[in-house]
């Protein structure tokens, strides 16, 4: 009988952020990474709870360099190795701001496709934390409406401003407009309108934030986070 081929082993070494931390076993632990390479990743740290001195980097707001070794067919890889690329000590010593980065990151858990690299989204959450770890940064919960609605775009689920999401019909720029962020953007009142009226001046700033033309001010930040939360949520509970 022909011998059996082990399906081969791949190794990654790539920048990641840690996005999950729960006990595994008796001394391991179980990791969620969100990495440049490949996604959003599920591996087991052997031993991580057994020693410290193996796994001394697995925090999560810094970016890591990790390797893991990665079987097909295999429910979770193996982290091998972790180190700290980018310590990030402002943020992590700051509540307001670790709180701001930690949705951020629970987003992109939850909605970020499994072994897939998302580049853009890599990216705008890796500018998110490091403007929360500079001296001086603008309001955080600013920052994170402003990450919010282009990480939509980055995952390709951008929020449509300009017209509706049914018929296509452009909405009048001088108009208020109904919105339902579960349904990706305008629904105009011929398609059965939307829980949220979005007057003009604010759709124009949150636009122009989403394509990152402009910062978002403060006034506008509440209704910014409430269209991400419930077209993030719509997304997650589709997946």
């Amino acid at each position: 009988m022909p011998r059996s081929v082990r399906p081969r082993t791949e190794r990654l070494r790539t920048g990641a952020l840690l996005v999950r931390r729960v006990p595994f076993g008796e001394a391991d632990l179980l990791v969620g990474l969100f990495t440049e390479q490949g996604g959003l990743i599920s591996a087991t740290a052997r031993g991580a709870r057994r020693s410290a001195k193996r796994f001394p980097a697995l925090e999560p707001m810094h970016l890591l360099r990790v390797t893991l070794e990665i079987r097909p067919g295999a429910e979770l890889a193996q982290l091998t190795e972790a180190a700290i690329e980018r310590p990030r000590l402002r943020l992590a010593a700051d509540l307001g701001r670790l709180e701001v980065a930690g949705r951020a990151l629970r987003w992109v858990r939850e909605i970020a496709p499994a072994h897939t690299a998302e580049q853009a989204a890599w990216s705008e959450l890796n500018q998110l934390l490091d403007r929360l770890d500079e001296v001086s940064t603008p309001p955080p919960q600013a920052l994170l409406a402003e990450t919010g609605l282009r990480l939509l775009v980055a995952f390709g689920w951008g929020l449509e401003l300009t017209q509706c999401v049914r018929c296509g019909r452009a909405c009048d720029t001088t108009q208020s407009a109904c919105a339902d962020p579960a349904r990706g953007g305008l629904v105009c009142r011929a398609c059965g309108g939307g829980p949220v009226v979005l007057r003009p001046e604010p759709r124009e700033r949150l636009l122009a934030a989403m394509l990152g033309g402009a910062p978002i001010p403060e006034e506008d930040v509440p209704l910014a986070l409430d269209l991400v939360e419930g077209a993030l949520t719509a997304h997650a509970s589709g997946n």
